[in-house]
């Protein structure tokens, strides 16, 4: 369980030790500060769970160190109980409107600061919880909305090349067996990934070459509805460690439709394997019209990255890559992206296998 973190501002050492000594009880991670300055120096360089803040203090006092920890959105929601001898109703009502949780007056009994302190870090807990459950239930409804429908619309699409064809359906068995299959596999990846933050991925070696490939087949109504030229030729197998349900419909699909998206018209994608010592990197390029700059270092982000449609319209939820990098960082691998005028590049650099990784099967340390 995560040790919380409490930072105490005071101007007064002896009131820093005489709060320390209570909450050393409960065996919390304690920082001191003795200014505003320091204190906001100090959250910026560590994770804090809850501020205890003195009102009166020169220089910065208390109101105002609360108002810049406020206007910080990585700190708004940090419990911050002001320790204040004022007790009129105009101070206290103050101590709130400037973004204060709670106050507790001076002098203080421990008891009393104890338990508002483990009070505030419940909330905390708590409303941190939520917020991972939500971010999951964004993430799950995003594979659910735009994974499953790869499949779904593959399926739809083949039916469709069937009838302007004229030709029957059993051409196509083999095709629309792959993309029903591939729908009920990721209905078992989302199943799974209600259980990611209790039970780590069950990661095993597989075959990239064969992943790649499968991805290739399930997309061929797309590619070959746009005129793409998918450049693919590996000269030998590579294996990787990860999970080969959520790499080929997370990972995989997601850098492909994303090439897809934003490729031209009878444009070309280079997907390209490489080992080296260390890694074996997975590459896919495309000759489409780029990222724009400003939205790169957001890509990756959920919450903060932005949709873009791509050269025919096509419309995106801009959570693909945020999942594909969850997924990526799983396997302990690193996701790349480099982007221009002239197109995209997408690069997963996985570590190298050592031999007794070599299985087929195993448990992710």
């Amino acid at each position: 369980m995560k040790t919380s973190t409490i930072l105490i501002v005071d101007d007064i050492p002896q009131n820093i030790q005489v709060a320390a000594q209570h909450l050393k009880s409960l065996n919390y991670r304690l920082l001191y500060a003795t200014s505003g300055d320091k204190a906001l120096s100090l959250m910026a360089a560590n994770t804090v769970d809850l501020v205890l803040l003195d009102v009166m203090m020169p220089e910065m006092n208390g109101y105002d160190c609360c108002r810049k920890i406020r206007s910080n959105p990585d700190w708004k929601d940090i419990p911050v109980i002001f320790l204040t001898a004022r007790n009129e109703v105009n101070d206290i009502v103050r101590g709130f409107d400037t973004g204060g949780s709670d106050y507790i007056t001076k002098p203080f009994y421990g008891k009393e600061l104890l338990a508002r302190v483990k009070t505030h870090l419940e909330l905390k807990n708590h409303r941190d919880m939520l917020a991972r459950r939500e971010l999951q239930l964004k993430e799950l409804l995003h594979i659910l909305s735009h994974d499953l429908r790869n499949s779904l619309s593959g399926i739809t699409m083949t039916m469709d090349l069937a009838e302007l064809a004229n030709e029957s359906l059993d051409t196509y068995s083999d095709r629309l067996r792959d993309l029903s299959t591939n729908g009920l596999n990721i209905l078992d990846l989302v199943r799974n990934m209600l259980l990611l933050e209790e039970k780590p991925l069950k990661l095993a070696a597989v075959s990239l070459n064969e992943c790649i490939s499968h991805c290739l087949h399930l997309l061929s109504p797309r590619i070959e509805e746009k005129g793409i030229q998918i450049d693919f030729n590996a000269e030998q197998e590579y294996r990787v460690l990860a999970e080969e349900v959520s790499l080929i419909n997370s990972v995989l699909m997601n850098i492909l439709t994303n090439a897809l998206k934003f490729s031209f018209k009878d444009g070309t994608i280079t997907v390209h394997l490489v080992e080296t010592e260390s890694k074996t990197i997975l590459s896919v390029t495309d000759r489409g019209k780029g990222i724009p700059e400003a939205l790169i270092p957001h890509l990756f982000q959920i919450g903060k990255g932005q949709s873009q449609r791509g050269t025919e319209g096509e419309k995106g939820s801009g959570l693909g890559l945020p999942i594909t990098n969850k997924f990526v960082q799983a396997y302990g691998a690193e996701l790349d992206l480099e982007s221009s005028s002239a197109g995209t590049t997408v690069k997963i650099l996985f570590p190298a296998l050592v031999p007794e990784n070599t299985q087929d099967s195993g448990d992710s340390e």
